[in-house]
């Protein structure tokens, strides 16, 4: 009798190819859902199931009859219910440092952008202008603080470029110990203090229940009003309507995003229209390098789950498994 082959869904990804029924080998099928009306359905008999932004809630991990892994297309695993996953003896997995480089490059591009008004700058002379006063003013890039809120992979690749640059930068994390040698990138500080010191608040914390609208209202409040506000790891970090609010009332100088709460942004976004912000389409993870590195790292973990080990990246430990 044929041994019945192992299924693979991906409800979506970002591979604009498509995706290489040899990534998972000959004893397993590749199910390419993305925009499938039966997808969910699909799920119910999979042995893995990889998801780049369509949500795996308790609800969908309840049905799941023989899935051993889940597998986000990324590093962020705020769309996949992990304690759901886990107590129904699911592994949740995903590749944390396919694209340090490329968001680290992305951050800091977006730092300089906004301080030294290089958008500005371009619609003003696109519009007939040629006056170096249209950005504001501006300040020595030399001594200047960058506060990080997170020093992973991506934070620390941040720091080490600032430094470069001529930054002093302050750090906030509450996992890492002072004797990591990420720490020695930056100097650890409470958050209340990273907020009212930087003049760049730049945010790569991972999105949980704690940090949703960690930059609230009142932590824009306590912002100096010549900062800026940087964010490329999850729109969900910000009290989106407190920011409007913010920059709207001068109480920041602009804010420069990858990432927003609701995305892509409808077109009548008020915080598309300010002056003061800049926004790019959640691009900061990309070059064609960076989409190869994350095929690999995914389906090395797709592999290794339907081979019975444990994904080399889990971010749990599921009952009633080894």
């Amino acid at each position: 009798m044929m041994a019945t082959l192992k299924r693979v869904v991906v409800l979506d990804h970002p591979e604009p190819q498509g995706l290489d029924p040899a990534l998972v080998g000959p004893e397993a099928e590749l199910i390419d859902a993305s925009g499938r009306h039966d997808a969910l359905e699909l799920c119910r008999s999979a042995d893995v199931i990889v998801t780049d932004t369509v949500p795996v809630p308790a609800a969908l991990v309840a049905r799941l009859e023989r899935c051993r892994l889940i597998c986000e297309y990324g590093v962020g695993v705020d769309n996949i219910d992990v304690p759901a996953a886990t107590a129904a003896g699911i592994y949740v997995s995903r590749v944390p440092s396919y694209c340090v480089e490329e968001l680290a490059d992305h951050a800091v591009a977006l730092i300089l952008a906004s301080t030294r008004g290089i958008v500005r700058y371009h619609d003003h002379v696109r519009a007939g202008g040629w006056d170096y006063r249209q950005a504001g003013t501006l300040r020595r890039t030399r001594g200047q603080v960058l506060g990080l809120l997170g020093m992973g992979h991506a934070g620390h690749a941040v720091a080490v470029r600032a430094a470069a640059l001529g930054f002093r930068v302050l750090a906030t994390d509450p996992v890492i110990d002072p004797g990591d040698p990420r720490a020695g990138a930056a100097e650890l500080v409470p958050l209340e203090r990273l907020v009212t010191e930087a003049d760049v608040l730049s945010l790569h914390a991972p999105l949980t229940p704690a940090t949703t609208h960690v930059i609230s209202a009142a932590r824009l409040a306590a912002m100096k009003p010549t900062a800026y506000l940087v964010n490329t790891a999850r729109g969900g970090l910000v009290d989106q309507e407190a920011l409007v609010a913010a920059l709207r009332a001068g109480r920041i100088a602009g804010a420069a995003l990858d990432v927003l709460e609701a995305e892509p942004p409808q077109v009548q976004e008020e915080l598309l229209g300010l002056p003061n912000v800049i926004v790019t389409p959640h691009a900061g993870f990309y070059s064609e390098e960076s989409l190869t590195d994350l095929t690999h790292g995914v389906f090395t973990e797709v592999r290794a789950a339907l081979s019975g080990l444990r994904p080399r990246n889990a971010v749990n430990q599921p009952l009633n498994t080894d």
